[in-house]
């Protein structure tokens, strides 16, 4: 036992506390110092039943050391923790008596300093309202703090933009209803040569029609041969499509079917599975009470109860999940 680690830990305390603490452990670290050279002894012999038995004896001994240092940490702390809430406790009555002092002076401190803070917010609100009517949000700027000479000459600006702003806009509107009338004389004349223009279309489009209808003809003739061979055509192609259509259902079926199959199969494979780890549980629950035999006898017992019960197994997915769970065992059961 090193004395050095203790005085380690103890450094960065008082000295006085750090002395107390140090001579209150003091008796284990001695009692720990005379185990020293048994156990070296000890550690040192051969394996053999006597050395288990002093090994037993010096541990047994060494642990006294261990549970009375636990007994007085627990005192110890016990006893700081009482001076640590007296502490608190004297700290929270004088904090009591001078908060409620604090507070009151710094009323008194701060009395002119909200007069003119309140001074400067009405100041604000009332200028504010005055901006408003000329659609300025004066919400960032600090109006309070503006002398009146900086204010009024702000106010005045805002007016002057204002009233120039409004007139632009009066000016705007004159140029626009005269743009509108004049665009308005432009259409009416539009609307004149869109008439004589479409009284010559008239004209031209029933030349054009009487041309057509001759065109109109052939072509009909064309499409109604065209919409013959087309017909024939989506005749045989409804029946090559149907026939794909039933290979391809039966396909699909056969598929469904078979995998249908493979996913009972599997689900008879899982449940044979489950019920016999199942049973090889219960089997080894049951078979735990027999103390007398060894964990070796056990396991057989467990592998001829399942090998009696493989014969009642239909299943072929069962019974290879049962005897999947027979080789498990036995080979445990080889291993010890």
């Amino acid at each position: 036992m090193n004395d050095l680690m203790i005085t380690k830990e103890l450094t960065g305390l008082d000295e006085s506390k750090a002395r107390q603490i140090e001579a209150v452990f003091k008796p284990m670290v001695e009692m720990l110092k005379g185990f020293e050279a048994t156990y070296d002894v000890i550690a040192a012999l051969d394996i053999s039943p006597d050395k288990c038995t002093k090994a037993k004896r010096l541990r047994l001994d060494i642990a006294q050391v261990r549970i009375k240092a636990d007994k007085v940490r627990e005192e110890q702390k016990a006893e700081y923790l009482r001076a640590g809430n007296a502490i608190q406790g004297v700290y929270n009555i004088l904090k009591f008596a001078v908060v409620d002092k604090e507070e009151k002076l710094k009323d008194i401190e701060t009395h002119y300093e909200r007069i003119e803070a309140e001074k400067k917010i009405r100041l604000s609100s009332e200028r504010q309202a005055e901006l408003s009517k000329y659609d300025i949000d004066g919400e960032f700027i600090d109006l309070g703090s503006m002398s009146d000479s900086v204010w009024t000459n702000y106010f005045a600006g805002v007016k002057a933009n204002y009233e120039a702003i409004i007139a632009a806009e009066k000016k705007a509107e004159e140029e626009r209803i005269e743009a509108e009338r004049k665009e308005a004389e432009e259409r009416e004349k539009m609307r004149l040569e869109n008439e004589r223009l479409k009284k010559e279309a008239i004209i031209a489009e029933r030349a054009q029609q009487a041309e057509q209808k001759k065109q109109e003809a052939k072509l009909k003739a064309e499409r109604e041969k065209a919409e013959k061979e087309r017909a024939e055509a989506e005749a045989e192609k409804r029946i090559q499509n149907e026939v794909i259509r039933k290979e391809r259902e039966a396909k699909e079926k056969l598929e469904k079917e078979l995998a249908d199959k493979k996913a009972a199969e599997e689900r008879a494979f899982l449940e044979a599975e489950q019920k016999a780890s199942e049973e090889a549980t219960r089997i080894l629950a049951e078979k735990e009470k027999a103390r007398q035999a060894t964990d070796k006898d056990k396991l057989n017992i467990i592998i001829a109860s399942l090998l009696s019960d493989l014969d009642n197994v239909t299943s072929g997915a069962a019974k290879t999940a049962v005897q999947t769970a027979i080789d498990i065992i036995r080979r445990a059961a080889d291993k010890m």
